[in-house]
């Protein structure tokens, strides 16, 4: 995969990709901790009326956080440069994580999860543009694959630091959050300082991209593909373990829990490294419809079918592979769709600022889910047909230069 880059370009894309690893290891503990953090803190009677509802909030304040980020700090990268915000927004979201260990109640859960969301979207605008833009044209297909393998190993990380310290008390899981200040002292001495031209820093890249066309028309397709895409692709791995729930004994909720969610993410990981090779071969546009279209159908089937092990085990990597598997073409898609000088800012908000209408999506599926969370799940699943229509639309970029 690195053949044929240099070294410095080897490099980008590796401290890009271990920053999505964590950004995605981070993201995933909430899922992986809620129902014994919420017990823990409500007790059993009130964890069992209202914490669905809590769990949606929690998972809202990082989605919330996630939109913020990426929409303030894809126009931060674009003015004040990739590098160093790719850098500021890994050492945010570590700090943040941390201290989601020292909260008490339900609602600093959520304020922590909003300031953890910030680093986490802020970082995926810089890194997908500072990639995009780093490496050859020929090589931009499978630097997005290799960027989004982390949304699969990023999640598996998380489920085997949970499995190791989880059982002891779950605030030590988030305590991993600090690991990435690594990344970062690292980043600082090794990437090169990429400084906008004056122009550039003067201009409001988000001004000019609203008033410039096509680009503001690809940002209205973009978003729509983005907010499908990620609110498709985030219900399976929120709310699986509500699903295993069902399925196994409580007392082997723990253990079958961790053993899906790892499934699951295999299922992820062969996805991701499938579709961008495929939209090289047969377009952007096609390979989003198919997979858009099988995502939805899967979804549906997971969510009303696999009532026991052997079909979650079937299902849920087979709908991850499509569902996560798409995602995998938005680092590499989205930012096509813009010229450099707010690529950032229109990759950002296409891809973070759409987590603000999964919220609505998140709370449906929280206050049915006190009823029934497969319900919920299989109603959503017809999200993906707004993303057939925007594509209908949408400008095909396959073998096209990056825009200067």
């Amino acid at each position: 995969m690195f053949a044929g880059l240099n070294k410095y370009q080897r490099f980008v894309l590796i401290i890009a990709w271990l920053g999505w690893v964590f950004d995605v290891m981070e993201a995933s503990l909430f899922g992986l901790t809620k129902q014994q953090m919420l017990k823990e803190m409500m007790g059993e009677a009130a964890y069992k009326a209202s914490g669905t509802v809590w769990e949606s909030w929690g998972h809202n304040g990082m989605l919330l956080g996630w939109a913020a980020g990426g929409f303030i700090f894809g126009i931060v990268a674009d003015k004040w440069g990739r590098s160093r915000t790719l850098i500021l927004t890994i050492g945010m979201y570590c700090v943040f994580t941390a201290l989601t260990a020292l909260c008490h109640t339900p609602l600093g859960v959520v304020f922590a999860r909003f300031l953890t969301g910030l680093g986490i979207g802020g970082e995926w605008a810089a890194g997908a543009a500072l990639i995009a833009e780093t490496v050859p044209n020929e090589f931009r297909a499978r630097a997005a694959a290799f960027l989004q393998t982390a949304a699969a190993i990023g999640s598996i990380i998380g489920v085997f630091v949970t499995m190791a310290v989880g059982g002891v008390n779950w605030r030590f899981v988030y305590l991993a959050g600090i690991i990435p200040a690594i990344i970062c002292l690292v980043a600082r001495f090794k990437l090169e300082t990429d400084v906008p031209s004056e122009t550039e820093r003067k201009e409001n890249p988000l001004r000019e991209l609203l008033r410039t066309r096509p680009y503001n028309r690809n940002l209205l397709i973009a978003a729509v593909i983005g907010v499908v895409g990620i609110t498709g692709g985030g219900i399976l791995p929120f709310w699986l373990p509500n699903l295993v729930k069902d399925a196994v004994p409580a007392d082997q909720l723990t253990y079958w829990k961790n053993v899906t969610m790892i499934a699951l993410q295999l299922g992820t990981l062969f996805g991701v490294l499938v579709f961008p090779p495929l939209t090289d071969r047969y377009g952007r546009r096609p390979m989003f419809a198919l997979f858009g279209a099988l995502s939805g159908i899967l979804l549906f089937l997971t969510a009303t079918m696999a009532k026991n092990l052997t079909l979650i085990f079937i299902l849920a990597p087979l709908t991850s592979f499509f569902a996560l598997g798409l995602t995998a073409g938005f680092a590499l898609y989205f930012t096509e769709l813009f010229s450099h000088r707010f690529r950032a800012t229109g990759a950002g908000i296409a891809y973070n600022t759409a987590r603000i209408f999964n919220i609505p999506v998140v709370l449906f599926i929280g206050i049915v889910g006190k009823t029934s969370v497969a319900l919920a799940i299989g109603a959503v699943s017809s999200i993906y047909i707004l993303m057939l229509i925007a594509l209908i639309f949408a400008p095909e970029t396959k073998g096209q230069a990056l825009e200067a």
